[in-house]
């Protein structure tokens, strides 16, 4: 738990800093960890994909987090034709490659493009999003690691149980409302209000999505790169969830 801890401490002490702070180191931290993220997903079949394909999924990120809507739902058609032209022109690549590949752009495109929307806001608006999914996981970390007794999906995720889910669900969501509270001011309450209650359900299903996939891979964490975390993926599941209903919240409610 200590090791835990002290990770967590000392990447907020990286990333809270940029975010309040903006400009080019904000940027950069956002670009690093969606480009280590992308990585991540390549590195579960590298030993079998060429590294172009890491570079055409880089390359696909940015084009489709600054399209117009009309012009991305086209340009998800032309990609998922373009995968199914690489299944048919080479054996390395699977119908079941497909699916990996597409979900997780769309995936990463939506979460790059909630960033956006959010900080057309302000940052705090944006850090108020980090800050629900993080409280949820903190408060599902401790419920669970003393009052956990009853287990939540032991399939995917032997460790997780019903009281960590449902504490993690009651911190995350007052932590949301005091944040909004006293700090977001942009945005209306109310719709604030509705983002706390649904974050925190939406944050721990990315965890469980996430942990199904490296279940499927036989892989313990998607990375290295956080001790006692794993690599940027075991780190931003939840968040990545939390992104994508954000905006979807925003796009049906303002």
């Amino acid at each position: 738990m200590k090791q835990r801890i002290l990770t967590a401490l000392g990447i907020t002490a990286v990333v809270l800093p940029t975010f309040l702070y903006g400009g080019l180191p904000f940027k950069l931290v956002v670009f690093f960890f969606i480009l280590t993220s992308l990585y991540e997903m390549y590195a579960v079949k590298k030993d079998i994909w060429p590294i172009w394909m890491y570079f055409l999924m880089v390359g696909l990120i940015i084009l489709f987090a600054v399209l117009d809507l009309n012009s991305l739902y086209l340009g998800m058609i032309v990609l998922l034709m373009a995968l199914f032209v690489i299944t048919i022109s080479f054996d390395w690549f699977t119908p079941l490659d497909v699916g990996y590949i597409y979900t997780l752009m769309i995936l990463l495109t939506t979460a790059l493009r909630a960033v956006f929307v959010a900080v057309s806001y302000g940052r705090i608006e944006l850090l108020y999003i980090l800050i629900a999914t993080y409280a949820t996981d903190t408060g599902a970390y401790f419920s669970g690691y003393f009052f956990g007794k009853h287990k939540l999906n032991e399939r995917i995720s032997p460790k997780k149980t019903i009281e960590g889910a449902i504490g993690g669900w009651l911190f995350g969501f007052l932590i949301g409302i005091a944040y909004a509270y006293f700090f977001v001011d942009r945005l209306p309450f109310e719709f604030m209000v509705l983002c706390s209650a649904i974050i925190p359900v939406v944050s721990q299903l990315g965890d469980l999505a996430f942990s199904s996939i490296k279940r499927y891979f036989n892989i313990k964490d998607f990375g290295t790169i956080f001790p006692a975390h794993g690599g940027v993926l075991d780190r931003i599941d939840s968040l990545l969830f939390s992104l994508m209903a954000f905006y979807i919240l925003v796009g049906i409610m303002l």
